[in-house]
């Protein structure tokens, strides 16, 4: 599968047909349609999710049960799995669902294989490390974003880093997202003419 060989090629692990052929055994490509769900809340994941191509909505629901967008998923080799799935020795439910925002691909990882291939390949801890690390500096941004810009620099900066997202969301998904009102959003998304 050449998408595990480019994986492996980009964490520095090639040249291990061994190990490509154990990732291959329990991997697959799933071809998501646009809104069907990759998972739900209150599912318990049991596969890694690498996103190959196209864009992944990751929401949740409050208190009064609606739903907010908690963020938009676009690189390549993104993992779409929620921060518990990496951080619970035990699998729990997850508090966030994964939905397809466009047609997408994504490898699937079976979990429980995929630990046990991290036991006896050293060189993939690199993998995972790099996908904790890619999770948390990507959680980081979004949060200093929404804590320390207006409202106005929060839509700038998210038209910037997802325009292709700005094209196809709903105004409530992206406000929610932004954590900002529908109403503003749609002053700041289409502007009066003068």
């Amino acid at each position: 599968m050449k998408e595990i060989e480019e994986l492996l090629q980009i964490f520095g692990a090639a040249g291990h047909p061994d190990l490509a052929a154990a990732l291959e055994n329990i991997s697959k490509i799933t071809f998501y349609q646009k809104g069907e769900k990759l998972y739900e809340i209150g599912e318990v994941q049991s596969k890694v999710y690498l996103l190959l191509d196209g864009i992944l909505r990751c929401y949740l629901i409050n208190d009064t049960r609606s739903d907010i967008t908690d963020c938009f998923m676009s690189d390549r080799f993104m993992a779409a799995n929620s921060a518990d799935f990496f951080i619970e020795s035990n699998r729990v439910p997850s508090f966030v669902g994964m939905e397809a925002l466009t047609d997408a691909s994504v490898l699937e990882i079976d979990a429980d294989p995929l630990f046990v291939v991290l036991q006896r390949y050293p060189q993939l801890a690199r993998i995972y490390a790099h996908c904790l690390q890619n999770a948390l500096n990507f959680q980081n941004e979004i949060n200093y974003k929404r804590l320390y810009l207006s409202g106005k620099e929060r839509y700038a900066w998210f038209c910037e880093k997802w325009p292709e997202v700005d094209r196809i969301a709903s105004n409530r998904q992206i406000a929610t997202f932004l954590g900002i009102r529908s109403e503003y959003l749609s002053r700041l998304r289409h502007p009066k003419k003068k």
